[in-house]
């Protein structure tokens, strides 16, 4: 699944800790025609980004990015190119000070598992343009 891309525009990176989830994402979005560049790790996916250009949103697992106080998207965030590219944090349950940290962190928007694909093509959507 992991894999790098050179052409940002309708791409959607997934960082996603289940594999199981990274998975039917990718089904999910690429049925929807966007190409989907995935990984179940930070490392890994900090290797790819610094291989590929901004893709056009970024959905990123809650539980891997709040473990090191939001490094990742402290990563995302600090990379040229990178800082405007919509990060769409997928979480388990919701706890409004879990959004502030969040959004504080540079999320651009909180979706709760299990999620409704219409609701994920409304946000990609929401946020792309």
């Amino acid at each position: 699944m992991a894999q790098t891309c050179k052409n940002g525009k309708n791409t959607i990176m997934v960082i996603e800790k289940d594999a199981h989830t990274a998975y039917l994402l990718d089904y999910m979005l690429s049925r929807e025609g966007f190409k989907v560049v995935s990984t179940t790790s930070c490392e890994s996916a900090s290797h790819m980004m610094r291989q590929m250009i901004a893709p056009s949103v970024i959905f990123l697992d809650m539980e891997l990015s709040s473990k090191n106080d939001y490094a990742m998207l402290r990563t995302i965030r600090g990379m040229p190119g990178w800082h405007i590219t919509p990060v769409l944090l997928l979480a388990e349950h919701y706890a409004i000070k879990d959004v502030d940290m969040a959004l504080e962190a540079g999320a651009t928007d909180y979706i709760v598992q299990p999620f409704n694909p219409v609701e994920l093509q409304f946000q990609i959507h929401r946020h792309r343009f």
